[in-house]
């Protein structure tokens, strides 16, 4: 849901005049609440600016037969998302083949197997290195440090 301005702008007002009134009340020079007051209302536009420009990421699993409810960021950058079968990939690390970057393609086919494969299950299945971790019984910590040698392994030209 977006930032609804009228609203928020009502209540803004209406807390800063109450605050004014406490201020006064305190003591505090006119400048020195004007200073507050600028302050605050810097940052309720950078709040308005921020809400009105991120959107809610989508839902993991995507259900290609109902385009009506994909997020906006999937409509505008279609040409972003990629689609492939299970049933197409002769083996578990197949999907390496569909990489369109040659050199990338490369590097990855001289991982591993150990490797390979904790990137299907970081990558390509989407676990989670906690749940990596519990699989290979092993600690998320150790998980993340092998990702990390793997990523630069892969940037070495």
């Amino acid at each position: 849901m977006g930032f609804n301005y009228g609203k928020e702008k009502f209540i803004f007002d209406r807390e800063w005049k109450k605050l004014r009134e406490q201020y006064i009340e305190a003591g505090m020079s006119e400048e020195t609440i004007q200073e507050l007051y600028d302050f605050d209302w810097s940052w309720f536009r950078a709040r308005r600016n921020y809400e009105n420009r991120v959107q809610d990421l989508p839902d993991e699993e995507i259900d290609e037969q109902k385009a009506e409810t994909r997020s906006n960021l999937f409509r505008k950058f279609a040409s972003l998302s990629i689609s492939f079968d299970e049933k197409e990939f002769s083996g578990r690390y197949t999907w390496i083949d569909t990489i369109s970057d040659g050199a990338l393609s490369k590097r990855l086919k001289n991982l591993n197997e150990d490797e390979l494969e904790l990137l299907t299950l970081s990558i390509i299945e989407g676990y989670t290195q906690s749940e990596i971790a519990r699989k290979m019984h092993c600690s998320q910590k150790s998980i993340s440090k092998r990702l990390f040698k793997i990523k630069r392994k892969l940037k070495e030209n």
